[in-house]
Order: C-alpha cells, then sequence, then structure tokens
C-alpha cells in the first residue's frame, strides 16, 4: 500500500476514535448533569407519624397533620444556593423543598444536618423557609451545642434552607459603626439665613466657640431675625435656648428635652427661662429671635441626647436584624421606631414606651457626665433595646411571630452586648466625650450679644449725682431701651440705681435719701433667665434686689427697698446662691424670728425659684 495512502487512513481513524470518544463522554457528562436531584415521596398513613429522610434531609409530620392516603414529596437541591438570600444569612445546607396537596393541619418539622461551621459554633443555625409569596422568613428552629442536626418547626411545606449567622462578624462591623456614629461627622450643609448685614443692625454681634459640631447663621429672613442651628455630628444633639425664642420652619424632627426626659423616668433640666429640643444627626433647628433680644445658645451631647442616641442606635442594630428575619418583621420593627419617634415628639406629657421606664430604673442617677457616664448610658440603652422593641413588635400576624421575636430579641442581645465591649474599650469614642460637662468640644456656644454700655462718673454727674461712687453696673439689653446698663451708685447721704441706654440717657432711676453701707451688683449680675440683681445693706442684714427688664421698664417682683425706711420688702435677711449647672439665682431667705429675743431667736430659711413669672418658695 502507498505509504501517504497508509498515513491518511490511520489519521483518520485516530480522527474518529477521537471524535467519538468525545461525544460519548460529552453525553455521559450531560446525563449526569441532568440527573434528578435526591428525592423521596411518601404515602401518609392514617393515625401514625410520617418521616421522609433523603441525603440527610428529615421531614416529619406528626399524625392528623394531613389527610390519609396523600402523597408528599421531599426533594433536596444539591444546585447552587438560592437566589436572593436574606442580608446577614449565609447558606450552609442545600434546599429542601417539601410538596404536599393541601394545608397543613398540623406543624410539622424539618431537619438537616448541621455543618462543621455550626457545630463549632463559628456561626448561629436558623432554618430560612418561604411564604406564600415566595419570600424568605425565618421559622422557628431549635438546635442544641455540638449536636449534628438543626430541626425547624413550619406551618406550611415550601421550601427552605439551613442557614448561619456569623454573631462575630455582626459584632465587629456594628462595633466600628457606633465608633464611627458617636465620633463622626454627618457632613450636614452650612444653613442660609437670608440677611445677615441687617441682622446685625444697631452693633449686634453673634460669636461662637471653635469646631465643626456644629455650624450656624444668623441673618433677617421674612422680616424677622432667625438664628439656624445644624448638627453636623452624627449623635442626636441638645440645643438649648432662651424660652422667649420660638422654633419656626418646622424643618426639624426635634423633639422637646423634657418630654423625652419624662419618656425615660427621668428628671427634666432644663434650665428655668429656657427651653431645649433634641435634634439629629444632621438636622438643623431654626430659631426666631425677638427683635432687640440678645441670648446664648448651646448645642451638647447631653446625658438625655446621649440616651437617646445609643437606644436608636440599638433600636437600628435590631431592624437590621428584624430585616433579615422576613418582611413582615421588618415592617414591623420600622413601625416600631417610628412610633417610639413619635412619643419622643409628642410636645406635652409623653407616655412612657412600655417596659422603658423600668428598664431604664438607675439611668437617672447618671447626672454628671464623664466617660465613665458615658459607657453607663449604653450598657442601660443596649441592655433595654430588646425588650423596647418586642413590646412593640406584639401585633405581627404571621405563624409563631413570639416564637420569631425571641430568636430576634436573643441575637440582638447578643450583638450589642458584644458591641458594647468592643465601645468600652474604643478610646476614640469616650475621648470625644470625655469633656462632658465643660469641655468646649462637647459642649459649643452661639452668642448673640448687643453693644457695651459703660457708664463713667461723669455720666453720674450729668445725671445729677456728682459725689456720687460707682459700685458696679450690669450691661442688658432692654426690650425698648436696646443696650443699656444698671448702675449703682452710693454717696455718703444717698443711694441710687438707675438705668442708663447706650446714649447716655437715663431711662429709669430709684433714689433713696439715705447712704446704704454695702451696695453693689451680684456677681454674676445677670443669670440664665435674664433677671438683674444687686446685693445692698441698709444698716444690718444684706438684702436681695431683682429686676426684670420690660417693655415699661422693670419688673421689680417687690424687692425694691422702701423709699422711707430704706429697707426690702420681701428679700430682706436674704442672700442669693447660684446653680452653676442650670446657671440660675435662687433666693435664699434667712429670717430671725426673734423669740424671745434676736439672740436667741430662730432662724428660717426659705429659698425661693423662678418659675417663669415670679420668685416662689420650694
Amino acid at each position: 500500500m502507498n505509504k501517504a495512502i497508509w498515513l491518511r487512513i490511520t489519521l483518520s481513524g485516530v480522527l474518529l476514535l477521537t471524535l467519538t470518544s468525545a461525544c460519548t463522554r460529552d453525553k455521559r457528562d450531560r446525563k449526569e448533569a441532568a440527573a434528578p436531584a435526591p428525592n423521596i415521596q411518601v404515602t401518609v398513613q392514617p393515625d401514625a407519624p410520617t418521616k421522609l429522610t433523603t441525603d440527610g434531609v428529615t421531614v416529619i409530620l406528626p399524625a392528623g397533620a394531613s389527610k390519609a392516603g396523600t402523597t408528599v414529596k421531599l426533594t433536596v437541591d444539591s444546585g447552587p444556593p438560592p437566589p436572593s438570600v436574606p442580608a446577614g444569612i449565609t447558606v450552609v445546607g442545600r434546599k429542601a423543598t417539601v410538596e404536599l396537596p393541601g394545608r397543613l393541619a398540623k406543624p410539622a418539622t424539618v431537619t438537616f444536618p448541621a455543618p462543621r461551621t455550626i457545630a463549632d459554633g463559628t456561626l448561629r443555625p436558623v432554618v430560612v423557609w418561604q411564604n406564600a409569596t415566595g419570600a424568605w422568613r425565618w421559622t422557628p428552629t431549635t438546635y442544641k451545642a455540638g449536636a449534628a442536626t438543626v430541626t425547624a418547626t413550619v406551618d406550611h411545606f415550601s421550601g427552605g434552607f439551613l442557614g448561619g449567622i456569623d454573631v462575630q462578624k455582626w459584632i465587629k462591623d456594628r462595633g466600628q459603626a457606633v465608633k464611627n456614629y458617636a465620633t463622626g461627622r454627618s457632613g450636614v450643609s452650612q444653613p442660609s439665613c437670608g440677611d445677615e448685614k441687617a441682622a446685625r443692625a444697631g452693633g449686634l454681634r453673634v460669636s461662637s466657640d471653635q469646631g465643626d459640631r456644629v455650624k450656624w447663621c444668623f441673618g433677617l429672613q421674612d422680616g424677622k431675625r432667625v438664628l439656624k442651628v445644624a448638627n453636623n455630628t452624627r449623635t442626636y444633639q441638645e440645643i438649648t435656648y432662651p424660652a422667649g425664642w420660638k422654633v419656626v420652619g418646622g424643618g426639624s424632627a426635634s423633639f422637646n428635652a423634657d418630654t423625652v426626659a419624662r419618656a425615660f423616668g427621668m428628671a427634666a433640666s432644663t434650665p428655668r427661662g429656657k427651653a431645649s429640643r433634641i435634634i439629629d444627626g444632621g438636622d438643623t433647628l431654626a430659631l426666631s429671635v425677638p427683635a432687640g433680644a440678645t441670648g446664648r445658645v448651646r448645642s451638647e451631647l447631653s446625658t438625655t441626647a446621649w440616651l437617646v442616641s445609643a437606644i436608636w442606635f440599638g433600636a437600628e442594630v435590631y431592624k437590621m436584624v428584624a430585616d433579615a428575619a422576613g418582611d413582615a418583621f421588618a415592617a414591623a420593627a420600622k413601625g416600631a421606631l417610628d412610633r417610639f419617634a413619635l412619643v419622643l415628639g409628642m410636645s406635652g406629657e409623653a407616655d412612657p414606651v412600655d417596659g422603658l421606664k423600668e428598664c431604664l430604673k438607675g439611668v437617672s442617677d447618671l447626672t454628671e457626665m464623664t466617660a465613665d457616664t458615658g459607657r453607663e448610658i449604653v450598657k442601660f440603652a443596649f441592655k433595654c433595646v430588646p425588650a423596647i422593641m418586642k413590646s412593640q413588635l406584639d401585633d405581627v400576624q404571621v405563624w409563631a411571630a413570639g416564637t420569631i421575636v425571641s430568636m430576634i430579641g436573643t441575637l440582638v442581645g447578643t450583638i450589642l452586648t458584644g458591641v458594647n465591649l468592643l465601645a468600652s474599650g474604643a478610646r476614640d469614642i469616650w475621648d470625644s466625650i470625655a469633656s462632658f460637662g465643660g469641655g468646649s468640644d462637647v459642649l459649643y456656644d452661639i452668642a448673640i450679644t448687643a453693644p457695651t454700655t459703660k457708664v463713667t462718673g461723669a455720666d453720674l454727674a450729668r445725671a445729677g449725682c456728682p459725689g456720687c461712687r460707682l459700685t458696679g453696673q450690669i450691661p442688658f439689653n432692654h426690650p425698648a431701651w436696646g443696650p443699656s446698663a444698671l448702675v449703682v451708685a452710693l454717696s455718703e447721704e444717698t443711694s441710687d440705681l438707675l438705668a442708663f441706654d447706650s446714649a447716655g440717657k437715663v431711662r429709669w432711676r430709684r433714689h433713696y435719701d439715705r447712704m446704704w453701707y454695702e451696695g453693689a451688683p451680684a456677681r454674676p449680675g445677670t443669670d440664665a433667665t435674664g433677671n438683674l440683681f444687686v446685693n445692698f445693706n441698709p444698716g444690718r442684714y444684706n438684702g436681695v434686689i431683682v429686676l426684670r427688664p420690660v417693655a415699661d421698664g422693670f419688673q421689680d417682683f417687690a424687692t425694691l427697698p422702701d423709699l422711707d425706711s430704706g429697707y426690702a420688702e420681701r428679700f430682706y435677711s436674704a442672700r442669693l446662691v447660684l446653680n452653676k449647672s442650670t446657671n440660675t439665682y435662687k433666693v435664699r431667705s434667712e429670717l430671725n424670728d426673734c423669740e424671745p429675743d434676736c439672740a436667741s431667736g430662730t432662724i428660717h430659711v426659705q429659698d425661693y425659684h423662678y418659675n417663669g413669672k415670679d420668685y416662689v418658695p420650694r
């Protein structure tokens, strides 16, 4: 045979053999790929449980769960994990599908083999089952540590899989989140207030602390002065401002600080003469500033604001877990957050959230804010969150909702306990709040002040008091006179109280034809209420004069000395006591009843506090 012909025949044979072999293997591979998933069918027997097991998965129908003679089919899918798995869930077992004509009359159980990651505690098991619409939701899951199987109870047959929750991953992730929450910035936009130059007419000055915790503006908007305070932190902040200023615009979903405190079972802490709102990170509070008014606005991470922040963070963690548990629980958790915000946003007496006061018992004792106090508040808040949220999820209308809510609460409790441990050792967090109670980084002040009116001896001489000695003056802003000063002037025979405006004109005067042994403004001469305070001694004991600037002069609360006797009608033998935390004075009366004589008489002590209208005993 010709050598070339033989070679062609040989190569053709090899090629044919190769193609035939490849074709046969391809058919075999397709046949193996198309092999059906393991399945088993069983007929329900009367008055007896029905059990199906295949590929490690077991389904048990109790007696009476389905009509006798009905065929039940269990299929274990060996394919890829199901799509659209809930966030935070890792698929650790194959999907099992159970088919049954009709409905279950009683709950059944589905048992999956526990893989190593479940058995060694790396993942916490939960069986995820499909509802009627094909959406996933958790179902009651039972597992004993170290066991070889995980069992779930289901009220209907569809499909589901064994999932695992990496609790440590959740803790690490939320631990970083709480650090960012406490120390980060919201990136709020710089607010705009219209005509800022016009708002400062008459020499009005506006100043503030340094730093980026707050962004603000002061201007003339719609013919009215307005101050806008934007919270550039991520946590809630408490904004305190003069009580006569009003919240405007409606753009802030803020809470009344005292209402929130009452909802938490805490004592209201807003100083007299002040109002306060708690605003969220990235939110802006707009305040209408009355014409001619001055005052100070403070933004701070107060005890109440920090407690709201910690509870809200914990509730957000709860919602994330509820989202993974299924649509019904996700919607209920969101509704719980909305209801919680509604309670805090009430303008009057807030009804406490169920169980909240009891859970937070003891937190009201944490009034002196330090880094340690901040840690304690977080511990209280995180402990309370599962109970708070559970009380709001009682109306979830799905099968075994109570069991699932308990599963969610247990998981959230574990996560928040871990987060609290991480946060406790995170110096960044506590360094950022270590100045609670006085540090400039935590307390941010914005001050609106009028030009200072300074009275001299020459001014007193022109006012008809040439021999008077100026003992002190209190600069203030009067609603009718503008920038003014209250002056105390003494001579060898007379005593005077005078109010000068910025032009040096005497607007008000109280003259006494008798000398006070002592007379001078208190130090400080005014407090958070805006009232003015003078101490005087006509001969034996100290007296207190209180004046409040009003449109037609001063309200004196019957504290001015009598023109004839020179003695106070109300606060004689009294002194001022300053509460530094609220920057408010109380008047302490210490009267001797001189019974049977003044040397052996009894001193009766009574404190008087300003209630917004008068000084009342307390």
